[in-house]
């Protein structure tokens, strides 16, 4: 039989061998090259949340500065209901009823605080989880975090999306974990969000307007070439100045904010844009110890070469080719996040693919309510029942205006020879005033006394007031409203609980925010600390070993992260104190355990003061039984008193006869 060999030119003929293409959006820049592709879909993001800013600026005016900003259409244009009122010759009245219910909320949400805690998937390492959290409630404390939490849940009450910032890096004179507020008017993302837990962005970033020597300081790596290179860039923003506004404190930058433009000159606009790029890569499963990692397809004769080596290892060991551990690769298209900092003209400053472990972009959003791609906030609910509160004010204003008040009718006739109306009007009103009239020249003066004219304004005002509290969830008793006579303590009390339990999805929703910031601090905290530092919490009884952050025990543990409620909170620890002592009382625990995990301002003076004379103790019963004695001056056989009686109190019989034995 004739073996066919293959022909290489009629298979190079019919088989033609094309490169394939590499699978990479990402496109190749040098530092400070154009990228306009990635400028304008974060432009494009940008500009699509224009009518969500419109909506967020007028539930920030609302809450905070004027309700009649509205504008109506009139004989003279468009102009706001304020200034159609007073052209009218009314004065607008406002009673900010909506800044109220946000304080009442957000007081609520302040006295429930929470705090994270960790713990490690293997139980074996439970002491870790313990040590995570002590460490993340260290970082809280640097940042603030309490106050941060509260502006960021103003924020979401007002604009419907809250959200954080984790980096890591040089501030405030330390390299430390930090976590910033995100300003809802200079974030956007993608319009591709569908999910409630917004697993599916794909485009997230910032603009942000910084000073010259900043962004010198970020973004030139340690060159001076690429210094001068930031500084020729941003040359119209080296004036010199930093400070041109008269106006702070009141004046509104959100009409002049532009995705290009810095509102003020003297700030150089920094574009910071978080993408979700594709590349191929292989996805390996090492079969030896269970991880899952990958690799660039460039390194798949490595992973060649490690499989040739296992097969050598473990044949010389006999185990079977079936059953050997080697790893498993396969080819896939890997999404993965890459950062990038531009310029206003499209220049790349930085780029690069996320540096963090967790493997994601550093924000933290949460939009609520999200329901079908779109936000309903908590404040626009009930705007258009303050808004009728506001006219119905406003119009018994006028009504009480345009009533006569103690009007003097008087006829020309009736007034004596000699008097003028102003005489007459002063007699009239002065104290035993005495008017001379004739009464065949007119009839008598009248006093007119109109009270308003009762059109249901006030039930109206009431109904309103009603359907506010009944719309937003935050009835009296929960705003602090003192009970009607004859209020039962107990009702008054299920009023709160029960309108506390309308706001309980909002709470939830803010908590889940919460989780992921904190387990993006978390996993910062581990990937970036890199030395053992003590984390010492004010407030928490934690064990020795417990307050030492010990990377090296740590940093490869894998943790899961909850949100409890925070033993901080007076209430709380009044409850863990008053627990911990009925134990106490029933011999359940000895003191060392009571003041370990209770919250005492005097523990841990005590519990050092104990632990002191517990190791005297132990001292002594060591050296009376070794048969030890030394008389020292001040000492009674060589034992001091107390110590004495303590050990007579705590030693077990044989020690006792011993230590008689001795002072005999």
């Amino acid at each position: 039989m004739v073996q066919r060999t293959a022909n290489p030119k009629l298979a190079a003929k019919l088989y033609p061998n094309k490169e394939r293409k590499k699978i990479d959006t990402v496109r190749n820049n040098d530092i400070f090259g154009r990228n306009d592709d990635v400028m304008m879909d974060a432009y494009t993001a940008w500009a699509g949340l224009e009518s969500f800013r419109d909506m967020a600026e007028r539930n920030k005016v609302y809450t905070f500065v004027d309700q009649w900003s509205d504008k109506v259409k009139t004989k003279c244009g468009w102009i706001t209901e304020r200034q159609n009122i007073l052209n009218q010759g009314n004065i607008p009245l406002q009673n900010n009823r909506i800044r109220g219910i946000v304080r009442s909320v957000s007081g609520v949400m302040r006295s429930q605080p929470t705090e994270p805690v960790c713990w490690a998937r293997d139980r074996d390492s439970q002491k870790k989880g313990e040590i995570m959290s002590a460490t993340i409630q260290y970082v809280s404390q640097l940042n603030e975090l309490n106050e941060l939490n509260n502006s960021v849940f103003l924020d979401y009450l007002v604009t419907g999306i809250g959200g954080f910032k984790n980096t890591y890096g040089w501030r405030n004179g330390r390299m430390n974990v930090w976590i910033d507020k995100i300003n809802f008017n200079r974030i956007f993302f993608d319009n591709h969000i569908q999910d409630p837990r917004h697993w599916d962005c794909h485009l997230v970033g910032e603009i942000h307007d910084v000073g010259l020597y900043d962004v010198m300081a970020q973004f030139a790596d340690g060159s001076p070439e690429k210094a001068e290179r930031i500084r020729e860039i941003y040359r119209e923003c080296d004036r010199g100045r930093t400070v041109i506004y008269a106006q702070n404190l009141t004046k509104c930058n959100r009409r002049q904010l532009s995705f290009f433009t810095p509102s003020d000159e003297t700030r150089c606009r920094v574009i910071e844009v978080w993408k979700k790029e594709s590349k191929e890569r292989f996805l390996c499963h090492d079969t030896l110890n269970g991880d899952f990692y990958k690799v660039e397809i460039e390194d798949e004769l490595q992973l060649i070469r490690l499989n040739e080596n296992r097969i050598q290892e473990q044949t010389a060991q006999g185990v079977a080719p079936e059953d050997m551990r080697l790893i498993d690769y396969v080819w896939f298209i890997d999404n993965y996040w890459y950062y990038y900092y531009l310029t206003p003209q499209g220049d790349v400053l930085k780029e690069g693919e996320t540096p963090f472990w967790h493997g994601e972009h550093p924000y933290s959003l949460k939009v609520y309510p999200f329901f079908d791609g779109q936000v309903f906030p908590f404040v626009s609910d009930f705007i258009d029942q303050q808004r009728y509160i506001n006219r119905l004010i406003t119009m018994q204003d006028f009504v009480t205006r345009a009533s006569a008040k103690g009007v003097l009718a008087i006829d020309k006739d009736a007034i004596p020879e000699g008097w003028t109306e102003k005489m007459y009007a002063d007699e009239w009103a002065s104290y035993n005033g005495v008017i001379l009239y004739t009464s065949k020249k007119g009839k008598l003066p009248e006093q007119i006394v109109n009270n308003s004219t009762n059109v249901g304004l006030i039930d109206m005002l009431q109904i309103q007031l009603k359907l506010l509290e009944d719309i937003s969830g935050v009835q009296g008793a929960l705003q602090g409203q003192a009970p009607k006579a004859g209020t039962p303590a107990a009702l008054y009390q299920m009023q709160i609980q029960n309108s506390s339990t309308s706001l309980t999805e909002l709470f939830e929703s803010f908590s889940s925010l919460k989780k992921g910031m904190y387990t993006k601090t978390m996993k910062l905290i581990q990937q970036y600390y890199d030395e053992p530092i003590y984390v010492r919490i004010n407030g928490n009884n934690l064990s020795e070993n417990a307050i030492l952050y010990d990377p090296s025990v740590v940093r490869d543990a894998e943790m899961e992260l909850s949100i409890a409620e925070s033993s901080s909170t007076p209430t709380f620890r009044f409850m863990i104190n008053e627990m911990l002592m009925q134990l106490w009382s029933a011999g359940a625990i000895d003191v060392e355990q009571l003041l370990e995990n209770g919250n005492f301002p005097f523990a841990d003076k005590l519990l050092q003061s104990i632990r002191t004379k517990k190791q005297e103790i132990e001292q002594a019963q060591l050296a009376m039984a070794q048969g030890q004695q030394g008389v020292q001056p001040g000492l009674q056989n060589g034992i001091p008193q107390d110590v004495l009686q303590a050990v007579q109190s705590q030693s077990n019989p044989v020690i006792t006869q011993m230590l008689n034995k001795n002072i005999a």
